[in-house]
């Protein structure tokens, strides 16, 4: 007869360990979970999918294509993310990046690889993304009267992409 040389746990103690995991409740980060799955964030926020008739608000925040942005939704969706609240706003952050939330969907607000732009920075970064930094760029900048900061900012936040 052929006896294994792998040790059991013998059956009480087997269910007494699942008992005491059952009793002590959900793991930590199970209470940083959204109640529902969140969404990404809008394509208004990735740097390099920014054109001069995107959707712009006075501030605004796009984020590097090396920026896994649909591994961060997973991790925040699974409880990773620490959850928090600024000014009434519902917060996750993961990675060095922190995101807010709006009625379901995820949008950037600061962190590693996330730029935030004021409206003529949004503009210009549109501009830049259409034109790339030329001559013609400056022109149609010179126009809107967009400021040299702004420029710069989204210049910044271009060739980052």
């Amino acid at each position: 007869m052929h006896r294994s040389t792998t040790s059991r746990v013998p059956l009480p103690m087997t269910l007494l360990l699942v008992l005491g995991v059952l009793l002590s409740g959900m793991p930590a980060w199970a209470g940083d979970m959204p109640a529902k799955p969140l969404k990404k964030p809008a394509d208004r926020h990735s740097i390099r999918k920014v054109h001069q008739k995107s959707y712009v608000r006075e501030d605004n925040s796009v984020v590097e294509s090396r920026v896994n942005i649909n591994r961060d939704v997973q991790d925040i969706n699974e409880g990773k993310a620490k959850k928090g609240n600024e000014s009434g706003v519902q917060t996750w952050t993961i990675n060095r990046r922190t995101y807010g939330s709006h009625d379901g969907t995820l949008y950037p607000m600061r962190g590693d690889g996330i730029h935030e732009l004021n409206r003529g920075a949004f503009k210009a970064l549109g501009i830049y993304n259409e034109m790339k930094d030329t001559p013609r760029a400056k022109e149609v900048l010179d126009k809107m009267k967009v400021p040299e900061a702004d420029r710069k900012a989204a210049l910044k936040a271009f060739k980052a992409g």
